[in-house]
């Protein structure tokens, strides 16, 4: 059986990734489990940043190592918050605070938005270290009020184009399979069938 290290405190994206992996019949590790410590996150995309943290729990433990990073941007605001969204939203105080905000600079007439999500694999072939990126981005729009219950972070306040829920007003088994993530780990899995068939 395979060990994968899966560089990521978030529970969310901890269970959601470990269901689309279990399948496969590996050992997923966190890097909470194994107690590696946090990389400083300074990339300057999205893409960059997972690769930073992959790239630090492969130097640390030499296993297959997975991270993601991912955002909410919005077109109205030059993309913010895009990769500050956490920090953004910790600094208002939670999410709710934070969208008000979010609201309250917007444009009515330009509430484009998008989640954004770039998955990092970072392993080792016949001597080489190899570093694969993968993303995934859903457009919709920015809503306030926020709606619905489900989900967590930004998801209330994002309509998906072509949907009349948000993600948080979705059931979780609907939210899961298109998200920004799923489309992301859909590409990630397509190239895992085949890593994880190596010998």
């Amino acid at each position: 059986m395979k060990t994968i290290v899966l560089a990521s405190g978030n529970e969310n994206k901890i269970l959601e990734i470990k269901s689309l992996l279990g399948p496969f019949g590996v050992n997923i590790k966190t890097s909470k489990e194994l107690g590696l410590s946090e990389p400083i996150e300074d990339g300057k995309t999205f893409a960059e940043n997972s690769l930073i943290k992959a790239k630090a729990a492969f130097s640390k433990t030499h296993l297959p190592s997975l991270a993601d990073d991912s955002g909410f941007c919005i077109d109205g605001l030059n993309g913010f918050p895009g990769l500050a969204s956490n920090r953004f939203a910790k600094a208002a105080g939670n999410y709710e605070n934070a969208c008000h905000i979010l609201n309250e600079c917007l444009n009515e007439n330009n509430k484009k938005a998008y989640f954004i999500c770039c998955i990092s694999f970072i392993y080792e072939k016949s001597n080489e270290i190899i570093e694969k990126t993968f993303t995934g981005t859903f457009e919709g729009e920015f809503v306030y009020p926020g709606r619905g219950k489900n989900g967590f972070a930004y998801c209330p306040y994002f309509l998906p184009n072509g949907y009349s829920q948000t993600f948080s007003q979705m059931p979780d088994e609907l939210r899961t399979k298109i998200n920004h993530r799923a489309i992301a780990l859909n590409k990630f899995l397509e190239f895992f069938k085949t890593f994880i068939s190596e010998k």
